[in-house]
Formats: structure tokens, sequence, C-alpha cells
């Protein structure tokens, strides 16, 4: 009987990868178009003030919180630039992405931590399990069951974020609210996942902030620590609600560039 059937709510095995990128897409599909590369020392210092300002606005120390740089879909250049100018913490979206841009990258940057933030198969279970330090988008029980499997195989035991649908939108990822108690209970009490906290994507062109203030509420009733919440345009209203980890893309390394057969990223 599979693990769905078991446990006390149901959550279907859906993700946005699924459904958007079919088996047969050209394998370059997502290959990042030339262009020019702005200036990430510059952005990079820039947004660390900003950073630094929210926190001060907040209350909280500086340096309470992570800024995840998200250089997915980006060339090795403009990553490497943001590398070059002390960044260190940066995200993926696809498995296939980071195995083909980060080995050389890491090698010759120490301390880098690599961190999943798109939506993930169970059949690349093992692959984020090896190679990523952080999984962002645990959202259902059949990944929950091969990302336990895939840590006790291979000994490796990135940090989890259980991503929460707050906004319960059909098309988006994460577990349902309903859900998100029950599955938060079986990712560390069946599967002893190392959960550290939760992430949510709000609604686009809505107010963030309920949204940010439900995942703060649930988190402490969890006794988590960790809030992986907020963008470009929302990371301040974010660390005023809490926020340990903002990810941020547009903000440092610029508009998304157009990926090959669909229209430019706009977050």
């Amino acid at each position: 009987m599979n693990e769905e059937r078991t446990t006390e709510y149901t959550v279907t095995d859906r993700t946005r990868t699924d459904r958007t990128a079919p088996r047969d897409r050209p394998p370059d599909s997502h290959r990042p178009e030339p262009g020019p590369v702005p200036d990430p020392a510059a952005r990079l210092a820039a947004l660390t003030r900003r950073l630094d300002e929210a926190c001060r606005r907040a209350g909280r120390p500086l340096g309470s919180v992570t800024l995840v740089a998200v250089s997915k879909y980006r060339s090795r250049d403009a990553v490497a630039a943001a590398l070059d100018a002390g960044q260190r913490d940066f995200a993926e979206s696809r498995v296939q992405e980071a195995r083909a841009k980060w080995p050389q990258l890491r090698a010759r940057h120490p301390g880098v931590r690599l961190h999943l933030v798109g939506p993930l198969q169970t059949n690349k279970a093992t692959a984020a399990v090896t190679g990523f330090d952080t999984l962002h988008s645990v959202d259902r029980p059949s990944l929950a069951a091969a990302l336990a499997a895939a840590m006790a195989r291979t000994g490796r035991r990135p940090d989890c974020f259980v991503q929460v649908n707050t906004g319960d939108e059909p098309q988006k990822s994460g577990v349902p609210l309903d859900c998100a108690d029950a599955f938060l209970k079986e990712c560390r009490d069946v599967h002893g996942l190392p959960v550290v906290g939760l992430m949510c994507l709000p609604p686009a062109g809505r107010d963030p902030r309920p949204h940010f203030r439900l995942l703060r509420s649930l988190a402490a009733a969890h006794g988590l620590a960790g809030l992986s919440m907020g963008m470009s345009d929302d990371f301040e209203a974010a660390v005023a609600e809490g926020a340990t980890v903002i990810r941020v893309g547009r903000a440092l390394f610029g508009p998304r560039p157009r990926r090959a057969g669909g229209p430019p990223g706009t977050r």
C-alpha cells in the first residue's frame, strides 16, 4: 500500500515541474541566453544595505537573516561574479541545472552553500540529497519518504523546509494549509527528516504580510525557528515578520534572462 493511503490526510503528488517540464523538453530549454552581466559587487552591496536597514527597522540583529541568491537560469559568469563579490548562499530550482553549473564553481569557491527552491520530483530525491545543503520545497508524503530513504542510503542530511501553500492556490506546490500540521508531524516523527523550518510563496499581486504572519504562527506552533520567505520585491516585509532566510534573484542579478522557448521571468 502506498504511503499516501496510510497517512491521515491526502496530498496529491503534484508539482509544477511535472506539469511544466515534460520529459520530451529539449535538454537546453533552460539555457540562459547570453547578455550583459550586471555589476554584482555593487548590487550585492546595495542589497546588503537594504537587508541591514530592514533588520534595524524590525529591531533584529544584523546578520540574523541569510541572503540566498537565486541563481536559476543564470550563467556561470554571472554566478562567478557574485561569488567573487563574496556571496556564498545560492539557490537553484532544478537538479539538472545545478549538476551542470555548480561542481566547478564549488571546487573554486570553498564554503558555498547550495539551496534547492523548486518543486522536486521523487525520482530526483537522491540527487537532491547529495547535491544540496538545504531543501526548501518538501511538500508531500511521497517526497518525504523518498528523501528519508535517500538520506539513509547516502548518510547526507540536508536541512529541510516544508513548503506551505498559504494561499491554497491549486497551481502551486506546497502542502495545503489544512494538511500542514499532520504533514509536519509525519515528516519528523515517521520519516525523521531534519526539518528546520517552513517556506512559502505568497500569491502574486497580493499583500504578502498575512501569509508571512501565517507561516510564522504555524512554525511557532511546531517549535520551528526557520522561516524561508521573502523575495526581491517583498523581503523587507518578510524580515519584519520574522524571516530567517530570504530568496533573492532579480535584485542581485537583474531581470531574469529569457529562457529558450519561453517568456522572461519576472521574479
